[in-house]
């Protein structure tokens, strides 16, 4: 029994020596689930970057969840390193390749080795100039580029002196936000007196900073193609002592507090993680068989010090004292619009505004009515999501006489005078649609469009875009009918052209409610026919999510309620709000 112990201790002390041999991974990392949906790997440009972290972290949180095995490659920076991490992928036989290059040119030696091997390849962040990719999933560039040159334009009045600190050479990051931030100078009288290269690092956008702070005597404004070169700049600029407004781009954490804490002026906001997570959905949709868009954008937007842009604003100003703020909506038997309602409603109680929602419940004389009780109760400001375009109109001048402003939202009005109008490009989610049904009967085929309520803005501009989309297509539209925006009117307008239409092969339907009731036609009836929706209710995504239905346009009504709320609250301040204010789309498949 001890000759057996000891025997059995020797092989322990020599198992753990083996292991303390082994050779750690410094550069990579494998989430590896029990049973794995496939093998993904990850290739990034460095991790000594913090957004880089977070388009990793994203990434891993969204292979986990899909129940991918994702591997993970720094290349520091080097194309060498680069090329020799896509070897390294390839000879463990994983199934994709996402890819976030070090250089636009550089990766395309990469690519293609992963082309030879027909393994597909994703990249994210920044493009490649060679080599067979599936798909792009980035933010736009040029204009988060041009986002930023108008911001440091308006902080300027038009004129001033400013200076570009740019990315890395050759990557498509550093030409895109360069094109769109010149594109937006050109229209100004502002003169970029320094354009250098900092290489998206801190310490260099430090030392370039200072080195131009000694040749330039005047500088207004700096713009820098990332956060690590701005917060770079501001170090040289703050030992300087001067005084110099700073907008960078990733809304890093540490540029959000710059930010927050008035040091920076503003920063363009990418969102890294989301860039990750989309570049393994479009992964897994690769390994499953399904098509994907060629490219994919991912949503920007400014995040500003806002008491910079308000001058002597106080905290105050910001908020309301709690006003009456009227807000009418066309009906609340529509998840969409209660959804519009519910956004509204917690912007309100944030901005310490009175908000009072009536329900027009889709009548144009309620909705009359409750624009007069609106009045009669004497709010400051209306935000109304009109039944009818058309019918809307004497609601919104009885609100004009009165001088009390109006906000349209969702749905735009024909008449009238309106402080500003909310709302998705309902043309561009229409083309959206009807680019999508086209790709999925490959340019030919029979259609159906389900209309919402006739004279809405929104039901028109989402079947001009639809029709637009089908032009130049051998697609028919077999039928187009008016079923109101409505789930029940949805169900038995398909029902009868399902008996009247011997073939269909896709239908798109105005809204989601609509889409859904067709959707109910269609399985009674056993047939096999795509649907598209509009809205993105929960209902409907959770149908896409179950392969019911093909796709739905995805608008934000929370939004919608929310940003009309804020710009209520702008126009009882006196500011200006533009006349126009659109909100993200994107298609859920």
């Amino acid at each position: 029994m001890k000759k057996f112990m000891a025997l059995l201790m020797i092989a322990m002390m020599i198992l753990g020596m083996l292991a303390g041999c082994a050779a750690p991974a410094e550069e990579s990392s494998t989430d590896a689930p029990a049973e794995s949906a496939g093998k993904v790997g990850l290739i990034v440009s460095t991790l000594n970057n913090p957004f880089f972290v977070d388009l990793k972290e994203g990434a891993q949180a969204e292979a986990k969840a899909l129940g991918l095995e994702l591997i993970v490659l720094d290349s520091q920076n080097d194309p060498a390193k680069e090329l020799a991490n896509m070897e390294d992928l390839l000879t463990q036989e994983v199934n994709v390749i996402l890819i976030n290059p070090t250089d636009s040119d550089a990766v395309g030696n990469a690519i293609k080795m992963a082309n030879g091997k027909e393994v597909p390849v994703i990249t994210l962040d920044r493009g490649a100039n060679a080599g067979e990719v599936v798909t792009h999933i980035a933010s736009d560039n040029i204009s988060g580029g041009i986002m930023a040159g108008e911001y440091i334009a308006e902080m300027l009045g038009g004129a001033g002196k400013v200076v570009e600190l740019e990315g890395i050479a050759g990557t498509s990051a550093a030409r895109d936000r360069g094109q769109g931030f010149n594109t937006a100078m050109d229209a100004t009288s502002i003169e970029v007196v320094a354009r250098q290269v900092a290489d998206f690092d801190r310490t260099k956008g430090l030392a370039v900073m200072e080195n131009i702070l000694q040749a330039q005597p005047e500088i207004n404004a700096v713009f820098a193609h990332n956060d690590e070169m701005a917060l770079g700049a501001l170090t040289a600029v703050e030992s300087a002592g001067r005084d110099i407004i700073i907008v960078g781009f990733d809304a890093t954490a540490d540029a959000v507090k710059a930010v927050e804490a008035g040091n920076m002026a503003a920063t363009v906001a990418q969102q890294p993680d989301k860039i990750g997570s989309l570049g393994v959905k479009a992964a897994k949709d690769v390994l499953d068989g399904t098509t994907v868009e060629p490219f994919i954008p991912v949503d920007l937007k400014l995040i500003s010090d806002d008491a910079s842009m308000m001058g002597s604003a106080t905290e105050e100003t910001m908020m309301g004292d709690g006003e009456k703020v009227g807000l009418i909506v066309s009906t609340l038997n529509n998840p969409f619009f209660v959804t519009l309602k519910e956004g509204a409603e917690a912007k309100a109680a944030e901005l310490n505004l009175d908000l009072i929602v009536l329900d027009s419940q889709n009548d144009p004389a309620k909705e009359l009515a409750n624009m007069e009780d609106l009045l009669t109760q004497d709010v400051s400001i209306i935000l109304i999501n009109p039944t009818d375009s058309d019918a809307v109109v004497n609601a919104i001048k009885m609100a004009n006489k009165k001088d009390v402003p109006v906000l349209t939202l969702d749905r735009g009005a024909n008449a009238g005078e309106i402080a500003t109008h909310i709302a998705s490009d309902n043309v561009a989610g229409g083309v959206m649609a009807g680019e999508f049904v086209a790709e999925m009967l490959g340019g030919s085929g029979k259609v159906v469009e389900l209309e919402g309520i006739a004279g809405t803005s929104a039901a028109r501009d989402r079947g001009a875009g639809f029709n637009k989309a089908l032009e130049g297509k051998d697609i028919e539209v077999v039928a187009r009918q008016v079923a109101d925006f409505d789930r029940t009117k949805g169900l038995s307008v398909m029902e009868n052209i399902i008996q009247a239409q011997p073939e269909i092969d896709a239908v798109f339907a105005h809204n989601d409610e609509m889409a859904l009731g067709a959707l109910k036609a269609v399985q009674a009836a056993g047939l096999d026919i795509k649907i598209v929706g509009f809205d993105a209710t929960d209902d409907a995504v959770k149908a896409v999510q179950e392969g019911e239905l093909a796709a739905t346009v995805a608008q934000q009504p929370d939004m919608i309620g929310s940003l009309g709320v804020e710009s209520a609250l702008k126009v009882l301040h006196g500011e200006a709000v533009e006349a126009y204010v659109p909100v993200d789309l994107m298609l859920v498949k």
